[in-house]
């Protein structure tokens, strides 16, 4: 059995960047304890003391786990610059002591941290600042008031329970106790009481120390309440005069107060006054002005440029607003991709600017700009992809006649991304639109900031284009002609594919054609196409968008193959045949299924992995016919 080793450095650590040499040595744990406590003797209290304990294991074992050093807390509470501070009670260490009287903590009623001491030191309840909501909702919810009759049923109980130890008005010298301490001794005595007097004597015994040592308790708490007290009012005087000597220092410098509490080295000190209960000299401040004057330039600098970036980003969130807008107002909208429409140079002017003040894309004059610099655009692109598809310099004064780039035989392919092996045709290449606002998927991001749009990453789709021209000429027009668009959605789903006999309409056929290796269309006539389940141009891509709607639309069994529809049954081929019209396929009844299922089915038993609108329908129930009312 192998037993693991340590391994030894194979060469020596870096003389800059280890944490051992980022770190200082600390020389103060070098020292004898006779000078350490020569030093510490000058503290104005055990707050400083208990900081000092708490900064490694070495101070933390002289100063709290020896009991040699106690002299050491017993000068500092000595020096206390409100006088000494009470002894602790018997029993009590100094490190305890010391960590109860200047702890922070979580107010008992809002949850959130407090400095402000303890509100009862015999019930350790730390309340918020006295003008806060705390202080009542603690009383009227947590504390119960013990009454003369308490005192005289539950006298055993009274004589060891915590209480308020303060003698405020508000208490009026009542005992006020936790309310959950209360039900539990209550509890607990009525108990003993059951049982017999026996049970009582038992419980009164247990008791007895605690009752023994309440007395002396309350008095040393009370003590402390008083101190507390007046540390707090200190506090508040000595805060108000930190907060005037920063108003002064500021004026000197000429700064605001603001500005000069955000310097790191005067913030310290001007906090440290504070907890310390102690003034400025204004040779202190002498001494470190110059280094708070270079912070406050380096925070302003900082500002300045924080804000710059934050107006730089908003700039492009705007930028980014408006495309998406331009995007959505019109279906078909012609755009360049995004990284290229912040190429305009409108655009360009906005995003650079680092002024609030300066127009963005929506103030009238620039969208104008915005406008002449889009058309410009869409007409230098159009003239390039025109010059793509065969036509450089298309220029004709006929009416009659669409421009290259506005005909259904209009279709691209991406060079890069046939060169990456993405297979932009397989969907039909791209019309126009899609041609001016492709960005390749291969790229990174880096890379599309830098690539810049052109018509030379792009082919023509003959296949595709030779596709709708032989369609076009069966339906009686050709690309060219302005009628062209309006003849071809007439015909609706007339067009049959020769090799799967599925019914489509014109647009769908650049995408179709792609999968077979040879095929040939027919255009059927009105009488021949069934008049149930017409296919619905666009409800492929709806269906595999990402929107929460889709995903509900999804998940519905409302969708059926075509292609398990047209297996022809004999009565249908005998029929046709003596009739003598096209062969029709026979409209079974159609399995229903969700459209992921209908996916997994076309793939597995049709070996068609790209879904479109001729392979499948949807039974459309009335909540159907509501969302596409809707959407529409």
């Amino acid at each position: 059995m192998l037993t693991a080793s340590k391994k030894r450095r194979s060469n020596p650590p870096a003389a800059d960047g280890t944490l051992e040499n980022r770190i200082p040595r600390c020389l103060l744990q070098n020292l004898p304890l006779e000078l350490l406590a020569e030093i510490l003797s000058y503290t104005s209290s055990t707050r400083d003391v208990l900081a000092l304990s708490r900064t490694n294991r070495h101070f933390r074992s002289v100063l709290v786990n020896s009991p040699a050093t106690d002299f050491i807390w017993r000068h500092a509470r000595a020096r206390y610059v409100l006088g000494a501070i009470p002894d602790p009670l018997p029993g009590l260490a100094e490190a305890t002591y010391a960590a109860l009287l200047f702890d922070s903590g979580v107010c008992e009623v809002c949850r959130k941290n407090t400095h402000m001491p303890y509100h009862s030191y015999a019930l350790r309840a730390r309340l918020c600042e006295p003008k806060r909501a705390c202080l009542r909702n603690w009383r009227s919810t947590m504390l119960y008031q013990v009454t003369e009759a308490d005192e005289v049923e539950f006298q055993d109980i009274l004589q060891w329970i915590p209480r308020v130890e303060r003698l405020d008005e508000s208490y009026a010298g009542k005992p006020f106790v936790r309310v959950r301490e209360w039900e539990e001794a209550l509890a607990e005595y009525k108990n003993a009481r059951a049982l017999g007097p026996d049970a009582v004597s038992a419980y009164v015994e247990t008791k007895q120390a605690l009752a023994d040592a309440l007395p002396a308790k309350l008095e040393f708490y009370r003590k402390l309440v008083q101190w507390s007290d007046t540390q707090v009012a200190a506090r508040v005087t000595y805060t108000q005069l930190s907060v005037a000597s920063a108003d002064a220092h500021a004026t000197q410098l000429g700064y605001t107060k603001w500005e000069i509490l955000q310097s790191p080295t005067y913030s310290s000190i001007h906090y440290a006054k504070i907890r310390c209960l102690e003034r400025w000299i204004q040779q202190e401040f002498d001494l470190v002005k110059d280094i708070v004057v270079g912070e406050i330039v380096a925070q302003k600098q900082k500002k300045q440029l924080r804000d710059k970036e934050q107006t730089l980003h908003e700039k492009r969130s705007g930028v980014e607003a408006e495309y998406a807008r331009l995007k959505s107002s019109q279906a078909n909208q012609v755009l360049p991709s995004l990284s290229e429409f912040r190429k305009l140079s409108v655009v360009k002017a906005v995003e650079a600017s680092s002024s609030k003040k300066d127009p963005s894309l929506t103030d009238p004059f620039v969208a104008s700009i915005l406008k002449e610099n889009l058309d410009q655009w869409r007409e230098a692109a159009r003239a390039a992809l025109a010059a793509v598809l065969g036509f450089p310099g298309w220029k004709t004064l006929h009416k009659r006649k669409l421009h290259p780039v506005d005909r259904l035989t209009a279709r691209f392919r991406c060079k890069r991304c046939d060169a990456a092996g993405n297979d932009t045709g397989k969907d039909g290449g791209m019309d126009f639109a899609c041609a001016c606002g492709h960005i390749c998927p291969h790229l990174s991001k880096k890379a599309r900031r830098k690539h810049r749009w052109s018509a030379d990453d792009f082919v023509p789709d003959q296949r595709a284009i030779d596709a709708v021209a032989n369609v076009l000429e069966l339906c009686g027009t050709k690309p060219e002609d302005a009628d062209s668009l309006t003849i071809a959605d007439s015909v609706g789903d007339r067009v049959r594919c020769a090799s799967c006999s599925l019914n489509m309409d014109v647009r769908s056929v650049a995408r179709h054609c792609k999968r077979h290796e040879d095929t040939t269309f027919t255009l059927l006539p009105e009488s021949a196409v069934p008049a149930a389940h017409p296919s619905e141009p666009g409800l492929a891509a709806t269906l595999l968008s990402k929107s929460p709607k889709s995903s509900a639309e999804r998940d519905k069994r409302i969708y059926h193959c075509r292609h398990c529809n047209l297996e022809p049954s004999p009565r249908g081929t005998s029929t046709a045949a003596a009739t003598g019209q096209p062969t029709s396929s026979v409209q079974a009844e159609a399995k229903s299924m969700s459209f992921n299922g209908l996916r997994s089915h076309l793939k597995e038993k049709h070996g068609i992995e790209s879904i479109a609108e001729e392979d499948f329908f949807r039974q459309k129930d009335s909540a159907t016919a509501d969302m596409d009312s809707t959407s529409t």
